[in-house]
This record gives C-alpha cells, sequence and structure tokens, in this order.
C-alpha cells in the first residue's frame, strides 16, 4: 500500500511513499511502549527540556527548508508556511522556560496534599494537512515534556512533513521511540486506539473523524482529546475601530489559504456600518494577491486537494440556490492546480446549511445585525464552538458579548489565533480537552492527588 504527495498548485505528483504494514506498525507501537518507561523514568526534566531547546534550533535553522516543503505539499505562501516553522520554535522555546511549573507539584491550601502531574504513556495522535509542522507540535512538545511518548498518524497528502517530524525529533536528541511517524491509512486507526499499550489519543479534523475515534477511546475507557474545527463568528459592531476590523476580517478568513479552523467564516456587521463594510471589505477580497504560493507576494494559494475544490463549490452552490448575494469569486480559477477564485456571499437565511456547516475554502460570509442580542444568537446559531471575534469600542459590551458567545475562546478587537502561552481548544461539535498553556501541559497527564493525613 502507498501514500501519495501531490503539489496543489500544479496537480502533480511529488512523491509515493510506502505504507506502515501490520508488522511495522506493531514493531512501531511496542518500541513506544518500551521507550515510555525509560522517558518517563529515567531522564530527569532538565533533559527534557535541553531536548526541546535543540529542537527550536532546529527549526530555527531550516525554518525556510520546512516551509518549501510545507508549501509543496499543501499549497500555503511561502511566508506563511516558514512563519509556521518559526512559531514552532517559539512553542519549544516557551515550554522549555514554562513547562517545568505547569508541570510542578500543585499544593492544595489547607491540606496535606498536592497534585502530581505524571504521564500516561503512549499517546496517538491523528493530525490534519492544513498545519503540518505547528498543529503536530503544539501537540508533541507539552505531551513529551510530561514524560509520555507519541505515535503520530499524519495526513496522507502530507507524508513528506510527517518524515521530515519524525527526523527532527531524532535530530534534536530525542531517544528512538519519542515520536514515531504512522503511514497508515484511516481503517487501521480503531485497532491502534483499542491497543492497550495505547494510554490516550487526540485527534484534529472532521467532527466525524473525532467522534468516531472517542467511541473507540470510550469503549477502551480511554481519554481523548478532540480539536474538531469551527465556524468561528466575528462580530463587528458600529463603534469599533472600521479601518482595523476590514483587514483583520480579510486576513482571518483568508489566511493559511482560508483552510483554517480558526478562520472568521461568518461575519457579522451592524446595520449602521453594513453598506460601508460589504464595500470595503469585498474591494479587499478582490485584491487579494492569488498564485504561485512560493512567491513571496502572494497571499492566497491553491487549496491543498481537488477534493476540496469540489467540496467548496457544492458548498457555494448550494448557498446561491438558498438565496444568498454572490458578491464577488464563486468558482474555481482556470489555471493549473487547485485554485479557487476569493468569494464573498451576502444575505443568506441563516437556516441554510453552509452557516452551520464548517467549510474549508476561500469563502466569507456577510450578515448584518441590528440589535446586540441579535448578533450574539446569530453567532451562536452553530453547531460549532471554536473560537470568535469582538469589535467594539464599548469595553463593556466586549466583556458582555464575549461572555455571552458559545466559544473556546474570544479575541477582542483582534483575530482568533493560537498561542503558546494561552489553552487552545472548543466546545459543543468543535470538541473537548485543551492544547498549549497550563491546561494544555497538564491535559494528557495524570492528574495525581497525593494526601498526608
Amino acid at each position: 500500500m502507498k501514500l501519495e504527495s501531490w503539489n496543489p498548485a500544479t496537480g502533480r505528483l511529488l512523491e509515493t511513499y510506502k505504507a506502515h504494514d501490520a508488522a511495522a506498525v506493531e514493531e512501531r507501537i511496542a518500541l513506544a511502549h518500551r521507550t515510555a518507561k525509560t522517558w518517563a523514568g529515567a531522564v530527569s526534566m532538565a533533559e527534557r527540556v535541553a531536548m526541546l531547546l535543540r529542537l527550536a534550533d532546529l527549526l530555527e535553522k531550516r525554518a525556510e527548508d520546512y516551509g518549501a516543503l510545507i508549501t509543496s505539499e499543501m499549497g500555503k505562501p511561502i511566508g506563511e508556511a516558514s512563519a509556521e516553522v518559526r512559531k514552532s520554535a517559539l512553542g519549544a522555546r516557551h515550554f522549555a522556560e514554562k513547562g517545568p511549573g505547569y508541570l510542578a507539584d500543585a499544593p492544595i491550601e489547607g491540606l496535606k496534599a498536592s497534585v502530581v502531574y505524571q504521564p500516561l504513556g503512549t499517546i496517538f495522535a491523528i493530525m490534519p494537512w492544513n498545519l503540518p509542522f505547528w498543529q503536530v507540535l503544539r501537540f508533541f512538545i507539552p505531551t513529551a515534556l510530561a514524560g509520555n511518548t507519541v505515535l503520530v498518524k499524519h495526513s496522507d497528502s502530507v507524508q513528506g512533513c510527517a518524515r521530515a517530524l519524525e527526523e527532527l525529533v531524532l535530530d534534536a536528541g530525542a531517544p528512538k521511540g519519542l515520536y514515531q511517524n504512522l503511514a497508515i491509512r484511516r481503517d487501521a486507526v480503531a485497532a491502534i486506539v483499542a491497543d492497550p499499550r495505547i494510554a490516550a489519543a487526540t485527534v484534529t479534523g472532521s467532527a466525524a473523524a473525532g467522534r468516531a475515534v472517542a467511541a473507540i477511546a470510550g469503549a477502551h475507557g480511554k481519554k481523548v482529546v478532540l480539536e474538531l474545527g469551527g465556524s468561528d463568528p466575528f462580530l463587528v459592531f458600529e463603534d469599533a475601530d472600521f479601518d482595523k476590523a476590514v483587514p483583520m476580517a480579510v486576513l482571518s478568513r483568508f489566511a493559511n489559504n482560508a483552510q483554517s479552523c480558526i478562520a472568521a467564516k461568518r461575519i457579522f456587521i451592524a446595520e449602521p456600518i453594513y453598506d460601508r463594510f460589504e464595500k470595503v471589505y469585498v474591494e479587499a477580497v478582490r485584491a487579494l494577491p492569488v498564485g504561485d504560493p512560493m512567491d513571496p507576494a502572494t497571499k492566497l494559494g491553491p487549496l491543498a486537494r481537488a477534493s476540496v475544490v469540489r467540496d467548496t463549490q457544492r458548498q457555494v452552490d448550494a448557498a446561491l440556490s438558498q438565496g444568498g448575494r454572490l458578491l464577488c469569486g464563486g468558482a474555481p480559477l482556470k489555471r493549473e492546480g487547485n485554485f479557487y477564485a476569493p468569494t464573498v456571499i451576502a444575505d443568506l437565511p441563516h437556516e441554510a446549511p453552509i452557516v452551520r456547516e464548517e467549510f474549508f475554502g476561500p469563502v466569507a460570509l456577510l450578515f448584518r445585525f441590528d440589535t446586540e442580542a441579535e448578533a450574539i444568537a446569530m453567532a451562536n446559531g452553530s453547531d460549532y464552538g471554536l473560537g470568535a471575534t469582538v469589535w467594539t469600542g464599548d469595553a463593556e459590551r466586549a466583556t458582555r458579548v464575549s461572555r455571552a458567545l458559545e466559544a473556546g475562546a474570544v479575541f477582542i478587537n483582534s483575530f482568533v489565533r493560537s498561542d503558546p502561552r494561552a489553552p487552545f481548544g472548543g466546545v459543543k461539535a468543535s470538541g473537548f480537552g485543551r492544547e498549549l498553556g497550563a491546561l494544555g501541559a497538564r491535559e494528557l497527564t495524570n492528574a495525581k492527588l497525593v494526601f498526608s493525613d
């Protein structure tokens, strides 16, 4: 069995990789299980920190090369791809500095007791193609620091990145078995989750994939962390800083080739400023430089797969048939590769499926609202609850609305993004559990109570 990596900008085959057969998978699980015992018990926290610092050094040194690899396999603009690698280095440095404190024993006031954070063992991770370095490393770095080993099933289409990551961790001085790539198909996942040597699982991907893994993990009494995407709302009130809100709304929707779980997919604008916002926003979207992702001037490259182009067209056609008003775009570009025109649709009825679904194409949906209560109700009218954004000059309103929104994170007068220092995760169909920050560092540990009478 083979896995193929295709260049989305050209539609040409980059590489064919041999998948791991059952014997190879067994060998890797066994090695991870053995390594977990020594990594947790015989390797000190100081040695783990030193490994993370070496990892950060290598990421910074190789940022351009890894960035080119990312761009060739999934199509994001080269500047964003190199920035993704550098962000991963910052994550490693953050957890090298703050991670030991996050994982330190926590005394309980008034009791002769502490909470001790201990590793679970071997963690199985299922990872997506849209952030092929950052998504994997933001999970791996604190998880390994806590004393766990990891097995990673990366996406079929970024197997070059998958192999580069495994090599990177070894080059940073980690023992064999700390981080291993599993080149497997989807139908091999269930048996790995069920394997008694796997302590827990984490999934970043679709709601269907996450729920399927969670069902298997639950049947075997195992913890699972799910980050299952979103349909983030971006609320712009009439007193917002208009000149900042518009470009941030464009960036938040179309960064990473518009293939991000935390993109601002539904933009809600107060009626008094709606017409002006729509005009300026559409002009900015039309002006986005679309083209070769290896060109530093490009802001929007190809979609990662031909299937994503087809899915986007299906959703756009449905939206227009359901009453949406097409303001720009609406079709694939007539050129080599998986390019889709940046698209804006307005005035959709809120019950239209695209409003409730997650979509991974360069499509922004604009809505108008009259009252704060209406804006909140519309924003919460999605099955997802990952991130949300509120733009207003009224601090009291910002606090009130942010607390009313059903989301794992709310950003005020900014755009949603992940940061190594802060917890990241969602509610509702966006999943549960947290990555990053102190909460993320402790997520895949046993928070053991130690009590002295």
